[in-house]
């Protein structure tokens, strides 16, 4: 999915506690097992993956639709 503005993406990263802001990169962080990945972090005492979604274009970023689908816009 393309989020074309700062504003949408804020209520998407409001609305769900596994997205969030780092400068102007989004993180979403998933539920399983991230110990022995490479994008595994140790976060709120379990290890989760993380993926990192940069600025495509101003304002624009893509975000993969399996993260999306469940998601409040």
């Amino acid at each position: 999915m393309i989020v074309n503005s700062k504003e949408q993406m804020d209520t998407i990263i409001n609305n769900n506690p596994n997205f969030e802001w780092d400068n102007w990169t989004v993180v979403v962080y998933t539920e399983d097992d991230g110990y022995y990945n490479k994008g595994g972090v140790f976060k709120d005492g379990k290890w989760k993956t993380q993926y990192r979604y940069d600025m495509v274009d101003y304002g624009v970023w893509q975000i993969p639709d399996r993260f999306l689908a469940h998601v409040q816009v």
